[in-house]
């Protein structure tokens, strides 16, 4: 009795889709376990933070400014009092908006680098990045319902989505 011959395209493709399928599955068990980057892609953005990112270096703003179409850059300062009133602001949108852009929070005092860049001197001062060129720029604090309703109309405007 002769072996089965298996055609070795099919087996190939089988072998393409179960490693595919793996790959998807460890992906979601590392995102469920670190919150912070993953590798799940969505329309705008190669990367998936939750709930926006502090960053410690220029390079890393780079690297985040890169991974998605649409940014969001809080410049801040460490003993700036409307900063500390707008950061849970900030970030609680960024978790409502996850996956539709970046939200980045650069504290002008340890990476002055982002400040410089957006001419930024005073703080809080929000920055809208839209593929990479920046588009707006928001003075002070910003009521959550303004800042939400704010960042929907700069998603919907670029095409990443609403809510």
């Amino acid at each position: 009795m002769s072996p089965i011959k298996e055609d070795p395209i099919n087996e190939i493709d089988e072998l393409d889709s179960i490693l595919n399928t793996m790959a998807q599955n460890i992906i979601r068990t590392s995102y469920s376990r670190d919150k912070t980057f993953s590798n799940i892609q969505t329309k705008c953005c190669n990367t998936v933070i939750e709930g926006g990112i502090s960053i410690r270096s220029y390079s890393e703003f780079i690297q985040l400014i890169n991974s998605c179409r649409v940014a969001f850059v809080l410049i801040t300062t460490t003993y700036c009092p409307y900063c500390q009133l707008f950061k849970p602001v900030f970030f609680r949108v960024a978790r409502e908006f996850a996956g539709k852009a970046v939200f980045i929070e650069a504290n002008a005092d340890y990476v002055p680098e982002v400040a410089e860049t957006f001419n930024v001197y005073s703080t809080p001062t929000t920055v809208i990045i839209i593929d990479k060129r920046p588009i707006d720029a928001i003075l002070g604090y910003i009521p959550y319902n303004h800042f939400k309703r704010y960042v929907n109309d700069i998603v919907s405007y670029a095409e990443c989505g609403e809510i």
